[in-house]
């Protein structure tokens, strides 16, 4: 009786067959994204001979969470955290208009045009003569043209704002987070994503009424073409609604 040939099993298209499901796989699968803040972490600076400079309380908005998920913003409880906008926004806009010495909020400075070019005037002469002098420190040389760089910026931000009057938050204001270890990382980040809204919602206010568009809008196109004239809107509001976030380590 013959042999009986088993037949081979033809695999030549497995190959194809787990490339198609990769792909299926690859399309159809969701991952989580994680969530991160971007921060710009001051230099470090040696103060020899200097006390710690005193920061009034109207001029911190602290939001503080403890190990039991608890919020506090400024000295006040809050069980909800969706408003900590709305508060940011008030520490912003409550003083911007028109100071108020009796409230606890951070006072404002106006600037004229005749300031800034005296300011910037100075600010060049001195930074020359830094350069000029025999041995000296290029820091101190290149934070020197840093201000000029400054003044330069506020001139081209009036020229832009088109008013008398350039208004500034008070240099010390700022935003103060402060959370303990064992805090829940999604609170944590509720407390970040509202901290932005309020400042994204600041200057899309702002934008709209100078320039006619969204600070959204602008931002976007000068992420694609680098338009110098973009720059310029996005430094403005950067001035208008600076957005100072420290975070800091809880007391023990």
């Amino acid at each position: 009786m013959a042999k009986r040939d088993i037949p081979e099993i033809n695999a030549g298209s497995m190959a194809d067959i787990a490339f198609l499901l990769l792909i299926f796989f690859l399309v159809t699968t969701t991952m989580d994204k994680d969530q991160a803040y971007i921060r710009n972490i001051p230099k470090k600076i040696e103060i020899k001979d200097q006390p710690p400079i005193d920061v009034e309380q109207r001029n911190i908005f602290l939001v503080k969470a403890n190990n039991r998920n608890q919020l506090m913003v400024r000295t006040e409880v809050m069980d909800n955290p969706d408003d900590i906008s709305e508060r940011v926004v008030e520490f912003y806009r409550t003083n911007e208009q028109v100071n108020d010495p009796t409230n606890n909020f951070p006072m404002y400075s106006r600037i004229t045009m005749k300031e800034i070019e005296d300011n910037l005037a100075q600010a060049e002469a001195d930074a020359e003569a830094t350069e000029n002098t025999p041995n000296a420190d290029q820091e101190i040389i290149d934070f020197k043209y840093r201000v000029v760089d400054e003044w330069m910026n506020k001139k081209r931000a009036l020229e832009l704002y088109g008013k008398k009057e350039l208004p500034e938050i008070h240099p010390q204001a700022h935003v103060r987070i402060e959370v303990q270890k064992a805090t829940e990382y999604n609170l944590f980040a509720k407390i970040q994503s509202e901290i932005e809204e309020a400042v994204f919602e600041l200057r899309n206010d702002a934008s709209k009424d100078i320039f006619g568009e969204s600070y959204e809008i602008i931002s976007r196109r000068y992420a694609m073409d680098k338009d110098p004239s973009d720059k310029e809107k996005l430094d403005l509001m950067d001035i208008l609604y600076p957005d100072r976030f420290i975070e800091v380590t809880p007391k023990k």
